[in-house]
């Protein structure tokens, strides 16, 4: 509780110098704004030229694409810049001023900055998923938005855990960008769409090897009643609880690394 007292009166000090600056803060939020309105277009579009995409209508698909960009959003605001600076950090010797003080580094680097860029595609997403459920109205139940609430934390707590478990590879490899594009915003950009469109292979690495599909896909199911087998129904069940352990893990990787740089005498 005293964390989250420290970090709410930084992100007002934050908030109040980016309105020093408000039409750099309002472009931000505007370009982030448009940027995902044309990713609902486009899928509008998809979905007008070929009626659905793997049976999913244009509200399905934007229940599956929106529980993907809010999570990671909501995510972003407080662990993207966390992950960012992390490889920096390390390679100049910055981060031994962080083990010096008596707040944990990935709260400290949280304080570091808060990600009001994210704003634009949050509020962009909910307007669509509250548009989008409004005309699936009649085929969800209690249980489904109640379900819908914990899919989205623990969606929040995956996207989380996956930023900093590939922040922390920076204490094993010295660059890794170009790793990170591949395992995080590639792979995670496969899941706006139905597994089902790709081979079961990919089907599997999404589901059991890097499980990012327990974001959108299984929740989506539950969520729409697709649900058409018993495996379906047991990882979208268990897909909140899968996201609060990576998390979980993530920080268990993170302070592996830790350990490594301060025994290593970085």
């Amino acid at each position: 509780m005293e964390f989250l007292s420290i970090y709410g009166s930084y992100v007002k000090i934050f908030l109040k110098s980016r309105m020093e600056y408000r039409i750099s803060f309002f472009t931000g939020l505007t370009v982030n704004f448009y940027r995902y309105f044309i990713s609902y277009i486009t899928f509008w579009a998809l979905v007008q030229r070929f009626n659905s995409i793997e049976g999913w209508s244009f509200e399905e698909m934007t229940l599956l694409y929106g529980l993907n960009v809010v999570t990671y959003a909501i995510a972003g605001i407080f662990f993207w810049y966390t992950v960012y600076h992390l490889e920096n950090e390390i390679t100049s010797g910055n981060l031994d001023s962080y083990l010096i003080r008596p707040m944990g580094v990935i709260k400290q680097m949280m304080c570091r900055r808060f990600g009001d860029t994210f704003l634009g595609q949050i509020l962009v997403t909910i307007i669509f998923m509250i548009l989008a459920i409004y005309k699936i109205n009649y085929r969800m139940t209690f249980f489904s938005y109640i379900y819908l609430v914990f899919a989205i934390i623990g969606g929040i707590f995956f996207q989380a855990g996956a930023m900093i478990i590939l922040g922390s590879l920076s204490f094993w490899l010295l660059r890794t960008d170009s790793l990170s594009m591949t395992l995080y915003y590639d792979i995670r950009s496969m899941i706006q769409y139905p597994l089902t469109i790709f081979p079961q292979y990919i089907g599997f690495i999404l589901t059991f090897v890097l499980p990012y599909a327990i974001i959108n896909y299984y929740p989506s199911l539950i969520i729409l009643m697709k649900v058409q087998t018993c495996s379906d129904l047991i990882i979208g069940l268990l897909s909140p609880l899968i996201g609060v352990m990576i998390f979980g893990l993530s920080i268990l990787v993170f302070n592996r690394g830790l350990r490594r740089y301060s025994g290593s005498g970085s």
